[in-house]
């Protein structure tokens, strides 16, 4: 039967490869001409009705962007070397270290300190002894001419020189040394927080563009699938037209889809240049880098508790590492703030040489000071802190509150986003294996006769569509656990 088939066939298409006579005095109809290469087509006439395509003109060239050579990186190496280049990183990291020199600072002006001082005086007196003679007249008082000597004023030259050493201590301060020491930790411990608070949104930057790679490099290889697909069923509708088999619409509606095909073809591979270059950038690495991710061995175990996980997040999540900081500063700030009106001791002591020639051993005397000052009214200043400080306390406890609901719900939030991902990834895989099933089927039919090679390719065109559901599925799965980590917390050490 089947070889019957396929003389019928061959008989067809030298029936089809005869040209067909035409009457006596027809004239035969020219060719139409072939455009030059690179010039557009003429549009087809219009069906009555129907307007006409517009003629866009030649379509420039445009050179394709360069790259280097292929990077390969694997997950962890991306994480890593984001971290030491990435700005956001490297601005939290120096916001601890302005903060660490600030708590220094603050400890500083509870230590001893040690100054010491000189200072040279010289007094000299002017016009010598010599005496003065003359005469003086004042009619007023019946005094003319009257002599008087008087005698020069002193031109002798006095010098002080003073050397000392001081130490000095704050006795007491009424808490303010001690609580800005406080507050200094505090805003440490809130920088540290914003160092690990932008480190994981870093990481997950990197993750979701390292995934995107992936994602995007498997929709090439599955448009590349549907293109040989589209181009198969070009060849095999070309072939059915060409016994007299198929209609020419058929020939035309597969080389419609095949261009259709190819056009999602160029628009992956640019979307997985553009994924790599959003990775690059990541990276802070040039953008024209070409960065290779590496396979991944499955999918990551989840833990089934979502209160577990709750319990986690508020155990590692820095931001609310940071609102207890906060409370912290606040309550020392309000201990500032009522030092205002508290005595403060401070005693200083230490050896002094006073001499007038510098050259010459003078005895060393030593002494000391402790001096206390008081503030007896300040017009209700330190109440008015007092007050504001206890408000802002107040308002650090309600951010605390608040950040732990956010980050509860942001858990949640999380962990319903992977289940359903895992659920359309499921599903995902199970429409895969259904069209390679439907796949092997065709090509049995095919291979035993009963079947067409147009099943065969639109089998191979629903496989490749199943793989592209596939790929964004574990896409959108990878990112939600991604998601997952952050809600929860990853620990970054600075």
């Amino acid at each position: 039967m089947r070889e019957r088939y396929v003389a019928l066939i061959v008989m067809c298409a030298l029936v089809l490869a005869v040209p067909t006579a035409q009457p006596a005095g027809a004239q035969q109809t020219p060719p139409a001409p072939t455009p030059a290469p690179g010039m557009p087509q003429a549009p087809a006439p219009a069906a009555p009705g129907v307007p006409s395509a517009p003629s866009l003109g030649p379509i420039p060239a445009i050179p394709a962007v360069p790259t280097l050579a292929p990077h390969p990186l694997t997950l962890t190496d991306a994480v890593t070397t984001a971290l030491q280049n990435s700005f956001q990183t490297r601005q939290a990291a120096l916001g601890v270290a302005v903060a660490r020199a600030q708590l220094r600072e603050a400890e500083a002006q509870k230590a001893v300190t040690l100054g010491g001082s000189a200072s040279f005086t010289d007094n000299s007196l002017c016009c010598g002894g010599a005496p003065v003679n003359g005469t003086i007249s004042i009619p007023s008082a019946s005094i003319t001419n009257a002599p008087f000597t008087a005698t020069g004023f002193g031109g002798s030259a006095a010098t002080n020189a003073v050397f000392a050493l001081t130490l000095k201590y704050p006795l007491y301060t009424g808490g303010a040394l001690e609580a800005q020491i406080a507050i200094a930790q505090a805003n440490e411990v809130i920088a540290e927080a914003q160092f690990a608070t932008a480190a994981q949104q870093v990481v997950f930057s990197v993750r979701q563009a390292y995934y995107s790679v992936t994602a995007s490099d498997a929709n090439v290889a599955s448009a590349q699938h549907a293109v040989d697909a589209a181009r198969e069923n070009v060849r095999v509708a070309a072939a059915r037209v060409q016994v007299g088999t198929s209609p020419q619409f058929d020939l035309l509606q597969a080389q419609v889809q095949l261009a259709q095909s190819a056009q999602a073809l160029t628009q992956a591979r640019t979307a997985l240049s553009q994924s790599q270059q959003n990775l690059a950038a990541a990276l802070v690495l040039p953008l024209s880098t070409t960065v290779v991710p590496a396979d991944f061995s499955g999918l990551p175990e989840v833990s089934q508790d979502v209160d577990a996980l709750v319990q986690q997040a508020l155990e590692r999540r820095p931001e609310i590492a940071a609102a207890r900081a906060s409370e912290v500063g606040a309550q020392a700030a309000i201990d500032l703030a009522a030092s205002g009106l508290a005595p403060n001791v401070t005693i200083q002591a230490g050896p002094e040489i006073q001499t007038s020639d510098p050259t010459n051993k003078a005895p060393v005397n030593f002494a000391g000071t402790i001096t206390l000052t008081l503030a007896i009214l300040d017009g209700g200043l330190t109440h008015a802190k007092v007050d504001e400080a206890r408000s802002r306390l107040q308002s650090a406890k309600v951010t605390e509150e608040q950040t732990r609901q956010q980050v509860e719900l942001d858990v949640r939030n999380a962990y319903l986003s992977l289940g359903n991902a895992a659920d359309v990834l499921r599903s995902a895989l199970a429409g895969q294996t259904a069209a390679r099933e439907a796949l092997r089927i065709a090509n049995v039919r095919f291979q035993a006769g009963v079947g067409t090679q147009l099943e065969v390719v639109t089998a191979v065109q629903n496989l490749a569509t199943a793989d592209t559901n596939v790929t964004q599925a574990a896409f959108q799965y990878y990112v939600a656990l991604a998601q997952l980590d952050r809600a929860i917390g990853v620990q970054v050490k600075i």
